[in-house]
């Protein structure tokens, strides 16, 4: 196991590479020795060496790194003009540069360089240059590595150790591997006594002394009980593509329910196409790479599948799972790290073609929907063995992806927890034509039954409208009435009115009442932890600054500042970095609440919140099926969830006069349909059950709820 298993390329650069996925990670995996000589020392150079340190600190590698201080012009003029004692300049600038990481991977990594150091598997000089001139900068880039079979590889060029290196700027370097021929032996032997000489002082007119103990020990604050081996693994997925291997298979350990096996011998019933419609916290990608698994074995490994997701963040879950399943996935997205994935899904495609070589590739719906990946599934055949898996399916019903859907492709498989689409019963019925039948019906009921979700109380709680909301409300409803038209027998809104339809939700979604209430209810959670806010896609007025913004950011800046809750954003705006960071800190119990507003609905998987409010208002049953299916995902220490539901009703209960149902009937519906699904399933239905009897009672009315919701929708759209 050495470096002659690996494909090293004479040349790397910014425009054809990513250098730590692609050449540093797999190098270190296989090295016994790592000299490194790089310009200046900062904290964020050591987590910058970290990348694929992991595996080497395992087996007991060793490291040797030669940096100069970052010295100022201020500093060098000290101690040229004997101001300072040098190597107390050095010390200065040193720990100046000491900096706490700022996000969780960092953390990690600079916890396991600080082990390291403490191990002695990590050792670090300091190089400068001093003569009569006075004191310069050693600013040499090289490296040599080792691997225990005595083979070296080593490289010169401009690139600096350091994540602007990496990520930012354009940068080269040429690679020289001491087993390839002489004069690439004899340059790797060269820059290995170059090092060596500089490790031991043995280089003229340069100086290289022992690192300051004072900052070693300043950087011993930074060394956790544990390291985290599998970072590299968890923030880039470089590691397991070295295990790729080319047949499908199941992981060992892995075992899979009665329902799924179910779900899966269904789909082979139904010549491997259908929908597996299953709660959140079920196990769907799991019972789809069975599914991919037995095909495959079915087919001899000739297989090329397709992966669409919605978002890029679900594209790197699947990639999580997937690896361990099949052949390493090509990622094909506008923000892959394989900046050449269409290239690397070329020769995909090619070897397919032409010897059944399978691969697996993972996209997003945007980018399947366009030429780069269409050019690929548009030269498929029928009877070419292609698997199309579609995650969270109701979305490719949508007017646009229906233009897309590869009939091409005959095994098909599309996942979701709610496949019927809302209020859209041409873009429902694309999806069951295309994808075929249901393979099992997989409910909430039957994953709390069967204790594949947690239980959970449920308590609604009544928002009324302000008056100007009520009137903007009314005055919303009778603009609808202009786009009222008859289709097929049926009096329905037409598609120009369905803007109109948005705006009425978010009003509901932005009650400035629901702040207050929420607040009060905030008072006995203040030391709480777990706790998610989702907040409506929508501005409200703060009167603190006469402006108006966004219900999350006031909601989450409240929490902040007057009640000194340690609370974060989690919206599409984060990156997927930051998302994952907020992810682990809120595990960690370092934030006590997620604000969020859309990003948990599909696909994020926050397993730990236990306490949940929902502002949102939703009537789509896609939505706040899926946000309570995410609430009652398992976790430590975690036997129950708590939701409570902000119930938006349009005037106080005590107010209501005869006439006023038809003018609220829009408003109470939406809310009872919700109140009467969350509450049925709950360990308080009396609880829903209460406060809707109050309503009608109210309103002097009796609701069938699913009638009146099924006419809405007919109402509302198709």
């Amino acid at each position: 196991m050495g470096f002659q298993e690996l494909n090293i390329k004479i040349r790397y650069r910014s425009d054809l590479n990513n250098f730590p996925r692609d050449f540093l990670v797999p190098v270190l995996e296989k090295s016994l020795v790592y000299k490194r000589g790089v310009g200046y020392f900062s904290t964020s150079s050591l987590i910058d060496i970290s990348s694929g340190l992991f595996e080497m600190a395992r087996h007991g590698g060793k490291i040797q790194l030669v940096c100069s201080p970052n010295l100022d012009d201020e500093d060098i003029r000290a101690i040229n003009l004997g101001y300072e004692k040098r190597d107390e300049v050095f010390e200065q600038a040193l720990l100046r540069e000491i900096h706490d990481p700022i996000e969780y991977f960092d953390t990690e990594r600079l916890n396991l360089i600080v082990t390291l150091i403490a191990d002695d598997i990590l050792d670090i000089k300091l190089a400068f240059l001093e003569d009569e001139n006075g004191i310069s900068l050693y600013h040499e880039k090289m490296a040599i590595f080792i691997d225990e079979n005595g083979d070296k590889i080593s490289y010169i060029g401009s690139m600096n150790e350091s994540g602007n290196a990496f990520n930012n700027n354009f940068e080269s370097f040429y690679t020289f591997c001491s087993w390839k021929d002489e004069s690439q032996k004899e340059a790797v032997e060269v820059a290995d006594a170059d090092f060596d000489n500089m490790w031991h002082n043995n280089t003229e007119r340069l100086h290289v002394i022992e690192f300051p103990k004072i900052v070693v020990e300043r950087l011993m604050k930074y060394k956790k009980e544990h390291v985290d081996f599998s970072i590299d693994e968890k923030q880039y997925g470089y590691r397991t593509y070295l295990k790729s291997h080319l047949k499908y298979k199941v992981p060992e350990g892995v075992q899979m329910r009665d329902y799924q096996l179910k779900a899966v011998n269904n789909w082979f019933e139904n010549r491997c196409t259908g929908i597996f419609n299953m709660s959140t916290g079920s196990g769907k990608t799991f019972t789809a790479l069975y599914g991919m698994v037995r095909l495959a074995e079915q087919l001899d490994e000739k297989l090329a599948v397709f992966v669409v997701c919605p978002y890029i963040h679900l594209v790197s879950q699947w990639e999580e799972d997937a690896i361990n399943w099949g052949p390493k996935p090509i990622i094909a997205h506008s923000k892959s790290p394989d900046r050449n994935w269409e290239q690397t899904l070329l020769t995909a495609y090619k070897r397919f073609r032409k010897n059944g070589t399978p691969f697996i590739c993972i996209t997003t719906l945007d980018t399947f929907s366009e030429d780069k990946i269409q050019k690929f599934i548009t030269r498929f055949d029928s009877n070419q063995d292609v698997l199309l898996i579609v995650d969270e399916a109701h979305n490719f019903g949508s007017e646009s992806m229906t233009k897309v859907m590869p009939y091409n492709i005959k095994y098909r498989l599309g996942l979701s927890a709610t496949i019927k689409r809302y209020m859209d019963k041409k873009g429902t019925s694309k999806l069951y034509d295309y994808f075929g039948k249901e393979c099992i019906d997989y409910g909430l009921e039957e994953a709390i039954r069967d204790g594949n979700l947690v239980h959970y109380n449920y308590y609604p709680i009544p928002v009324y409208l302000t008056r100007d909301e009520f009137e903007k409300y009314q005055e919303l409803t009778r603009k609808l009435k202009k786009y009222i038209i008859i289709k097929n027998g049926k009096i329905k809104i037409s598609d120009a009115g369905k803007p109109v339809i948005y705006e009425r939700t978010r009003l509901l979604a932005a009650a400035v009442n629901k702040i207050g209430l929420l607040m009060k209810l905030m008072d006995k959670f203040k030391k709480d932890n777990n706790i998610l806010i989702y907040c409506g896609a929508t501005s409200v007025f703060d009167e603190a600054s006469g402006e108006e913004v966004r219900q999350i950011d006031l909601i989450t800046d409240k929490l902040q500042e007057e009640y000194e809750m340690s609370a974060k954003r989690f919206t599409a705006e984060e990156d997927l970095k930051e998302r994952m960071n907020i992810k682990e800190y809120f595990s960690q119990g370092m934030y006590q609440v997620i604000t969020a507003i859309k990003c948990l609905d599909e696909g994020v998987n926050i397993p730990g919140i236990k306490t949940a409010f929902i502002l949102s208002s939703s009537r789509n049953p896609k939505e706040f099926i899926q946000r309570r299916g995410r609430l009652l995902r398992k976790s430590k220490n975690k036997t129950k969830a708590i939701i409570y539901d902000f119930v938006t009703l349009p005037r106080d209960l005590d107010d209501v006069v005869y006439g006023d149902y038809d003018e609220d009937k829009t408003i109470i519906l939406g809310e009872l349909a919700r109140m009467e699904e969350f509450g049925r399933l709950s360990d308080n239905p009396e609880e829903s059950d209460s406060l809707a009897n109050r309503i009608m009672s109210s309103y002097d009315t009796y609701v069938d709820i699913d009638e009146e919701m099924k006419k809405m929708e007919d109402y509302y759209g198709e």
